[in-house]
């Protein structure tokens, strides 16, 4: 957008105003990340001429985006009223770097060849991004390393946990009350399912009878048998609360970790969600852990 002569305008971190305001502008049965989502929203109203929403509806062949999220344009629009919103459209033959996907209004008003640049640019940008999750940096390293605000460094052995679950629930530390520093806190490298690629998510679908529906369906699973070779210790799984797929997703991950023996945390999220009960959880999931450890050393 910058290419194209705009100042992008990026919402703040997550709080708790903001999720209450999210959670009055949704109704009662979306889950807590578009109850977020709707609140970032409303919160740059102020802040700008227009929102720019993506409709993520089907990013690979033959598999498609929580409905949820696919209306998120339509309980946008609700939520701000009168603001415009601008429509940034990913579809089956309409991906997000296309000229295509682009709102109609930046087709019509710019030139083809400008739009091409900044697409270009953005592309570029995002695999090296990409590339720096798969070397096992979360989203806030990647970008500060991106960015040029800090150095990547070699992460020292430490002890592996595994992190699964849709990427809203993994990397908003508002969202999960900081989980990932809290596991770092007791001394475990974290590994989430953005470490992997999606050739190596692909391959672990071949397992099923029917490949599942939904994308972050299939990196959820995917990740898990992946993490299950990575000799992880355990493994966490964040759901959302009211979350249709993850009810799915959620079974077949618990018959993954029986099979392989390995210890599975499922904790779900909602904007109810409290900081004592959810640290004393995690604390003995990681005692269970430890008494686990000491055994298979005597």
């Amino acid at each position: 957008m910058e290419e194209l002569g705009f100042t992008v305008v990026v919402s703040g971190a997550t709080g708790k105003e903001l999720i209450n305001a999210g959670v009055k502008a949704a109704v009662d049965e979306v889950c807590l990340p578009v109850k977020v989502f709707l609140g970032h929203s409303l919160a740059l109203t102020s802040q700008c001429d227009a929102l720019l929403i993506p409709r993520l509806v089907s990013i690979n062949r033959k598999d498609y985006i929580c409905p949820k999220f696919m209306g998120l344009p339509e309980m946008t629009k609700q939520a701000v009223g009168a603001h415009p919103v601008l429509i940034w459209k990913s579809e089956q033959n309409s991906d997000l770097g296309s000229l295509k996907a682009l709102p109609l209004d930046i087709r019509r008003n710019f030139p083809r060849r400008q739009i091409k640049k900044g697409l270009q640019k953005a592309k570029t940008t995002f695999r090296i991004y990409h590339g720096l999750l798969q070397q096992g940096l979360f989203p806030d390293e990647a970008e500060r390393i991106l960015f040029g605000a800090e150095k990547k460094h070699r992460a020292e052995d430490r002890r592996r946990m595994g992190l699964i679950g849709h990427p809203y629930c993994l990397y908003d530390p508002f969202i999960n009350l900081d989980l990932v520093r809290l596991l770092r806190r007791y001394g475990f490298k974290v590994l989430a399912p953005e470490f992997f690629t999606p050739r190596q998510i692909a391959e672990e679908q071949r397992v099923l009878a029917k490949p599942l529906f939904w994308t972050l369906s299939q990196r959820i699973f995917g990740a898990f048998r992946l993490l299950c070779k990575e000799k992880v210790e355990g493994v966490i799984y964040l759901s959302a609360f009211a979350c249709g797929p993850e009810a799915l997703i959620g079974e077949l991950v618990k018959k993954e970790a029986k099979a392989n023996g390995l210890p599975l945390l499922q904790l779900d999220l909602d904007e109810h969600s409290g900081e004592a009960g959810f640290v004393t959880r995690v604390e003995a999931f990681i005692d269970l852990l430890n008494r686990k450890r000491r055994l298979n050393c005597v």
